[in-house]
């Protein structure tokens, strides 16, 4: 049997909680875990190599703990990635999927309704196109020259996941040589022209960079606690700070409390992280040690990335 931390749980040593696609990837570690381990708590410990989350209730044996996550992810439905392949699409359908899912939701099977919720709003759609109002995490294309966006993206990803993918990535040194859809949430991402060694359209896969596949499989699930909501007219997005009309950032914390999956989904909506000046003293009293913050930077009209994370 192979063990890690075998007095104190998991220690997640793949995850870097100063990268944004890390910090969502460990969410949706505690999301996948969570049934399996309805006493899971999680919290994060500052290393030689930065802060990365420790599980404890869920076992020490961290190869044991990688299949389970990956058989959760394996096993998880599609449909709300069925209904479209691309995001956004027609408001009157997503108003239709919204109440189809809410009929069948319940407090222990919320995963479509909270993935629904997370796509966007239906209210307030696009006057022009009549689409809804999707979220600030779709930083893909949002169809590409085969109408395909992140929905298809999600479910292509999955279909290509196996054992190694999801072991590496929660215990391993990150190596970028997953091939797979990025959905553009790890700052490696931002390869724009003018800073890449050759011209991307005569690109291969081998040139590099790739991606984590897991990771980006996880970030997925993690998004079921980051819904969208109208605010006055407008979507505005869990978890992402607006500095003007142009100008949004993503904001996460860092604790070191074991907290409960409960106690980590209230603090991720806490307003103190995306106020203006951000109360440290108040954060401070609820166990968060250090508060991070990613720009989410618009390339082009298609595309979009976080930048380098900075601690605030």
């Amino acid at each position: 049997m192979s063990t890690n931390e075998a007095d104190t749980g998991l220690l997640l040593k793949g995850l870097d909680g100063s990268n944004p696609l890390g910090f969502l990837a460990t969410v949706g570690v505690a999301i996948a875990a969570e049934e399996s381990f309805p006493g899971l708590r999680i919290g994060w410990k500052r290393t030689g190599s930065g802060w990365r989350p420790s599980l404890q209730e869920c076992g020490v044996d961290d190869r044991a703990f990688s299949e389970l996550i990956l058989q959760t992810l394996r096993g998880a439905p599609t449909t709300v990635f069925d209904i479209d392949n691309k995001m956004p699409f027609d408001a009157g359908r997503f108003s239709d999927a919204l109440r189809a899912e809410r009929e069948h939701s319940s407090m222990v099977d919320r995963r479509n309704v909270d993935l629904l919720a997370s796509m966007g709003t239906e209210l307030y759609p696009d006057k022009k196109g009549g689409q809804f109002q999707d979220s600030k995490f779709r930083m893909v294309r949002s169809g590409d020259s085969a109408g395909q966006g992140l929905p298809f993206y999600a479910k292509a990803n999955l279909a290509k996941l196996d054992f190694e993918h999801v072991h590496l990535t929660l215990f391993g040194v990150w190596d970028y040589r997953d091939d797979g859809y990025s959905l553009r949430w790890d700052p490696i991402g931002d390869q724009r022209y003018a800073l890449r060694w050759r011209d991307p359209s005569k690109s291969k896969f081998r040139d590099g960079p790739g991606m984590m596949l897991a990771a980006d499989c996880l970030a997925i699930e993690a998004l079921r606690w980051f819904p969208t909501l109208p605010v006055g007219r407008q979507a505005e997005t869990t978890g992402f700070q607006r500095i003007s009309r142009r100008e949004f950032y993503f904001v996460w914390p860092i604790w070191t409390p074991m907290l409960s999956t409960d106690s980590v989904r209230s603090l991720l909506m806490l307003p103190d992280l995306t106020n203006e000046p951000i109360d440290h003293r108040s954060l401070s009293k609820r166990g968060v040690q250090e508060v991070y913050r990613s720009q989410r930077i618009q390339q082009n009209q298609y595309y979009s990335n976080f930048l380098p994370a900075q601690p605030i």
